[in-house]
């Protein structure tokens, strides 16, 4: 049976790049007598909702194929609270799952010593505690311990997944992956990595079936957009 849940996996194969910034949407569903709106909700302001407000017609395109009959689709803006967007996926899933906030130490962080990529990892109820204190708090990395998370360094992605994944493990859940948008070539070429990391496993340490089951998506953070994870992870990086 054709769903809504699925229509949005649809728009990631078809389009990642989409398929990211509808990680951000507030709600999708069908309306109408025979239910032939298909109705997505974004927040605004945001990159994210305008680039889905910008492909709604691919959209109602993809649609039409899925549900394998004409839908319109509306992209409807909507304020979010607060000040940080979160991530649908990363909120509806298990509270137990981990979050990994990720930046690569090169040119562009001018203030990081590379190569490589500094992370944060962190479980979900944690980070929750972290964004409410991290912004008047004098000492992140006592901060990081305190909500149970982990700030680590790694010289390829693979290491990455290689810190995260033991403690999804213990924990019985997945790993989300969260990284900034440094533009499309870069977020495609990291989303293939990961795919690249769930077929082969990394080297010499997690094989490929291990990958599949901890490692969830993918996730991206447009400029202009805040998030504390990064934010911690950029002040920890550099210092």
């Amino acid at each position: 049976m054709a769903t809504v849940a699925g229509f949005l996996g649809y728009v990631n194969y078809r389009e990642p790049f989409l398929g990211k910034a509808l990680d951000y949407l507030l709600g999708a569903g069908l309306k109408g007598g025979e239910k032939e709106l298909l109705e997505i909700v974004m927040p605004e302001p945001s990159t994210a909702a305008e680039l889905v407000a910008a492909a709604e017609k691919r959209l109602g395109e993809y649609a039409r194929d899925f549900f394998t009959r004409r839908l319109r689709v509306a992209v409807t803006l909507q304020s979010a609270p607060g000040t940080e967007l979160k991530l649908f996926p990363v909120e509806n899933s298990k509270a137990w799952n981990q979050v990994v906030y990720f930046l690569p130490l090169d040119d562009g962080c001018e203030e990081c010593v590379g190569p490589g990529f500094a992370a944060l990892v962190i479980g979900k109820p944690g980070y929750r505690d972290l964004a409410k204190r991290v912004a008047r708090c004098p000492d992140p990395a006592a901060l990081v311990g305190e909500c149970g998370g982990e700030f680590f360094r790694a010289r390829e992605l693979a290491g990455v997944v290689d810190h995260a994944v033991p403690r999804a493990r213990a924990r019985r859940g997945i790993v989300h992956l969260v990284t900034l948008c440094r533009g499309l070539d870069d977020a495609l070429a990291l989303d293939y990595a990961c795919a690249r990391l769930k077929e082969f496993g990394t080297p010499g340490h997690e094989g490929p079936l291990e990958i599949r089951t901890r490692l969830g998506r993918l996730h991206l953070v447009f400029p202009g957009q805040f998030c504390s994870g990064l934010s911690l992870v950029h002040r920890l990086a550099g210092a």
